[in-house]
């Protein structure tokens, strides 16, 4: 549970309104004069079973109790959050503490910057680097690509970095928090990376966080990477990823090759939806960010390891990782689906990598991806090419391999078409196999359950208004139509702070920008709706699925509005005072109607251009 809900759980609306309004029982509500203009007919009403509260006066505001206690005090979310909490006895994660963060986070991006400016320089001036300019040359790597990713040389001495960014005004211990250099037993420091190729590694949003370094020479270890620190974490980092997420979510596919090369190669030659993970074999939170930009995976593999186990490992892994976090999101059919990941396998011909096949022929690379087959499949081809079917070792071994993997695939006519092809290959009565994958079922929906459980919030309380946000936040081509969206139309708190927070951030700004104006009890909601994946759209398709999602959230604002005029109206019924109500909430609602009717004009005109445009 959120502090915000632990608050909300903990406190009573009508306690902490009282505190600074006289309120007045009108049934099972109450009333008073609005706080926040003048009036003498009472028009502001408290709600309790809906923990909220309304004017129906000139005001026409309303909310919850973080609202009320902004507007009352004049001050913002995070100020209201901690009056709050501290009056419900909730503890809350200290601002001082993730600014601290913050401030070591940025001095870190600013040191690892210099570090790649200084070694980039190095590769393309310095006499010494002339073995690391051949190696890039031998593998068709261009000025422009080297350029363009910055890569570097870092001089076969022991403290060449060291010397260099103390002279910029870094100190010796901030360079060992940034993974450069190494303390020394006896005092002093000595630089990490000599005679090496230096691979800067960027964060999604462009930061240099570290390094991948590739030896020059057949004596050190071929590929060496930064110490892990506050902002390198290898499992969770993608080569390429600032570049790549573009075109993945465009393309709706990522493709994840092994190597640095690989990835280079192929942003070189206009395939620009490729990454690589900084280990052997993708991570859960490697996935989690492929799974913000597209649910479609295709992993490049060398051919002479089709069959080895510690890639059908590294496979499982994978698997597992993507069919974990699946959110029910509405679609813009007003249905709600759960998005699975859609896994294939790229198989490259024996003793190729990607960057040579690209280099050699990209249309062959074109075509290994069209032909990319499903993760099953490739199960069934790698797991049978080491096994003997004529014997029932074999077919055991088989069945014990593939079953498990077979009794998780959520489409049952796709289940049982593997089942048919499993019971082909070894011979057992398909209904035999079914009865053993059905009793194989519950481990894997126990496995689906932890995996969907979220630590802090179970099923959204505001699933449209999430979904509304998810798609604002995801795709910056919708900023137009969703600035004209009124903030009234997202009843939970959290999510029209988010929202607000996103009116007041330009697009170049971008996604850190706003988290780190946020509260911090709001950066993990935030961080929530990043996560997840959307169906891979058009441009066309989002806009219309953003029109739809304003209309829907247009009609549940004027439901509630509906709804709190009917229940207003009975309760005035034994007061008199129905025609005052009644006609309080009527200008309200007509109010209401007026931001519906500007977004209807501002998505008619965008169709319009649409259409203008495709003639």
């Amino acid at each position: 549970m959120s502090a915000i809900d632990e608050i909300k759980q903990r406190l009573d609306i009508v306690d902490v309104v009282s505190d600074y309004v006289t309120l007045q029982k009108s049934g099972r509500n109450f009333k008073a004069l609005c706080p926040f203009h003048t009036e003498k007919t009472p028009s502001f009403f408290v709600f309790p079973e809906r923990e909220s509260w309304h004017c129906f006066g000139s005001c026409g505001t309303g909310g919850d109790i973080f609202s009320f206690v902004m507007k009352q005090e004049g001050i913002d979310f995070g100020a209201a959050l901690r009056i709050l909490a501290e009056r419900a006895g909730v503890t809350l994660v200290e601002k001082q503490k993730e600014r601290a963060v913050d401030k070591e986070a940025e001095r870190l991006y600013l040191i690892n910057e210099a570090a790649a400016q200084y070694y980039h320089h190095l590769l393309l001036n310095a006499k010494a680097a002339e073995t690391a300019r051949r190696h890039l040359s031998e593998r068709g790597i261009s000025k422009e690509t080297i350029d363009s990713f910055e890569l570097g040389f870092s001089p076969d001495s022991w403290d060449a970095l060291s010397q260099h960014l103390e002279g910029r005004g870094y100190k010796g211990e901030e360079l060992v928090s940034a993974g450069l250099v190494i303390a020394k037993e006896g005092g002093g420091f000595r630089d990490l990376f000599r005679n090496r190729l230096m691979i800067p590694i960027r964060n999604e949003g462009g930061k240099v966080v570290g390094f991948g370094a590739r030896a020059l020479d057949s004596t050190a270890p071929k590929y060496l990477n930064s110490s892990q620190t506050a902002i390198f974490d290898k499992s969770g980092l993608l080569y390429g990823i600032d570049r790549a997420k573009g075109a993945i979510r465009k393309q709706g596919l990522a493709i994840i090759v092994e190597g640095y090369m690989d990835v280079l190669a192929a942003h070189q030659y206009g395939m620009a939806n490729v990454v690589a993970p900084m280990g052997t074999s993708l991570t859960q939170k490697q996935v989690g960010i492929i799974k913000r930009l597209t649910k479609n995976i295709a992993l490049a593999l060398d051919a002479d390891l089709a069959g080895d186990q510690a890639t059908l490992r590294g496979l499982e892994v994978a698997r597992q990782a993507f069919s974990e976090r699946i959110v029910a999101m509405p679609d813009w059919l007003g249905a709600t689906s759960k998005l699975q990941g859609n896994l294939k396998v790229i198989l490259l011909p024996r003793g190729k990598d990607p960057d040579e096949v690209i280099r050699e022929c990209p249309e062959e690379w074109r075509r290994l991806i069209d032909e990319a087959s499903p993760l099953m499949d490739y199960f069934f081809k790698a797991v049978t090419s080491t096994l003997d079917l004529s014997h029932e070792d074999g077919k055991s071994a088989a069945v014990a391999q593939l079953l498990p993997r077979i009794s998780e695939i959520a489409d049952s006519v796709e289940r049982e078409l593997y089942l048919r092809r499993l019971s082909q290959l070894v011979g057992v009565d398909e209904k035999t196999l079914a009865g053993k994958a059905a009793r194989l079922k519950p481990t894997a929906r126990e496995r689906a359950k932890k995996a969907v459980s979220l630590p802090t919030t179970q099923s959204p309380s505001h699933p449209l208004e999430e979904y509304c946000l998810t798609l604002l936040l995801q795709h910056p081509g919708l900023r137009e139509q969703g600035m004209v969206l009124p903030p009234d139309y997202f009843e939970g708190t959290e999510n029209r702070e988010l929202f607000l927070a996103w009116q007041n951030t330009t697009d170049a700004e971008g996604f850190e920008r706003i988290r780190q104006g946020l509260d911090v009890s709001l950066q993990e909601h935030l961080d929530t709706l990043m996560s997840r994946v959307l169906p891979p759209a058009s441009e066309r398709e989002m806009e219309t699925a953003l029109a739809d999602c304003t209309r829907r959230l247009g009609e549940q604002h004027l439901r509630r509005l509906k709804a709190l005029e009917e229940l207003l109206l009975t309760e005035a019924e034994s007061e008199g005072d129905k025609n005052v109500i009644k006609e309080q909430v009527e200008a309200l609602l007509q109010k209401a109607l007026e931001p519906t009717t500007q977004l209807k004009d501002l998505f008619e005109k965008a169709r319009r251009e649409r259409k203008g445009a495709r003639q």
